[in-house]
């Protein structure tokens, strides 16, 4: 057995307390506690002083808990998955929501959601954030995965390990069914290939590890050029593909610091719009960054909208930006992780 202790830095961040992982397993803790002097307060609007247009918020079923992945169609329909089950709901472009995926043993978190719709398949990841605690005391985690879902059936179409000590966090599809994904422990970009059954290493730089969480979100431009973010030092990196050998991976000189950057997609004008979880403060932000501004050192960050409780991912549906508020924070202060929210939303914003 090790156990691995993260420190808070001198920019905030979150003080991570690992929970003791067997040596096969991720060497990512996958529960943490917050130590904050603030901990205990709340946010209980959206801030209405920022840019973007607030929308009216969709409110997800009372049994449907902490969402996190989310991807849409071209013809509206949203797709929604939960931090702490497998289960996957479709939301009609009328507002109607059911369960396309119920969840399983082997798909039993959806953590990202990305739509492959020309062949029909959502992709996700799913590693088992909080774990199960044995009466013992003991916490017990599943090996994270990858997986496909046919889109018309809900059947699970693939399933792919992680290397041993890897953690999947987000994903991007690309136009030929590939598929990348962070790892949060190993420092990388995974690629899947279409139709292959295995992971490869598409890009490594030494500057994506950390003793806590590295590489989280991730958004592919239509030329191939990816912008990750590394979740626990608040920095993002352009990694761009070579004709020959390894992509290069560039630091993006940004104003400040982010508070836990993670789930980010491109919007039409190529300004990349992402959200900051905040763990720390708990303020949560909804950002738009314009990563390819020639000449602007640093980048400015504008903020689109504040206030919001553990946002994790996001999704473009036309003009419109949909937000998973996780606000699974509270399981991550102790003392307060019976505090379950009533009810769960996908916030909304106009561009």
């Amino acid at each position: 057995m090790r156990k691995l202790s993260f420190a808070a830095s001198a920019l905030l961040l979150p003080i991570l307390s690992v929970i003791n992982l067997p040596q096969s397993a991720l060497a990512f803790s996958q529960a943490f506690t917050i130590e904050t002097s603030n901990a205990s307060q709340s946010v209980n609007a959206i801030s209405q002083n920022t840019p973007a247009n607030i929308l009216t918020a969709i409110e997800l079923p009372a049994n449907f808990q902490y969402p996190n992945g989310i991807a849409h169609a071209s013809d509206g329909t949203v797709y929604v998955g939960s931090i702490t089950s497998g289960r996957i709901l479709r939301i009609s472009p009328n507002g109607d929501i059911e369960t396309l995926f119920p969840g399983n043993d082997e798909v039993f978190a959806a953590t990202s959601l990305r739509l492959d719709e020309p062949r029909g398949i959502l992709w996700g990841s799913s590693p088992d954030f909080l774990g199960t605690r044995t009466p013992n005391g003991e916490t017990v985690r599943r090996a994270p995965r990858v997986f496909a879902i046919d889109i018309r059936s809900g059947e699970v179409l693939r399933l792919v390990s992680m290397p041993e000590g890897g953690f999947s966090n987000d994903l991007a599809v690309d136009p030929e069914g590939g598929v990348y994904i962070t790892d949060s422990t190993l420092a990388c970009i995974h690629y899947l290939a279409p139709g292959a059954t295995q992971l490869q290493t598409w890009a490594a730089d030494e500057r994506f590890q950390d003793d806590r969480i590295g590489l989280g979100g991730i958004a592919r431009r239509s030329d191939g050029v990816l912008i990750v973010g590394h979740y626990s030092n608040g920095s993002l990196f352009q990694v761009t593909p070579q004709p020959q050998g390894q992509p290069m991976v560039t630091a993006i000189p940004l104003e400040r610091p982010l508070e836990n950057p993670d789930g980010m997609q491109f919007a039409p004008d190529g300004s990349l719009i992402l959200t900051e979880g905040a763990m720390t403060s708990g303020k949560g932000q909804l950002l738009r960054i314009n990563v390819f501004a020639p000449g602007t050192h640093p980048k400015s960050i504008e903020t689109l909208a504040s206030e919001l409780k553990s946002p994790v991912n996001l999704t473009l549906v036309g003009t419109e930006i949909w937000v998973t508020e996780s606000q699974i924070r509270h399981r991550l202060i102790p003392e307060e992780e019976g505090n379950i929210p009533d009810r769960f939303f996908i916030r909304r914003f106009g561009l």
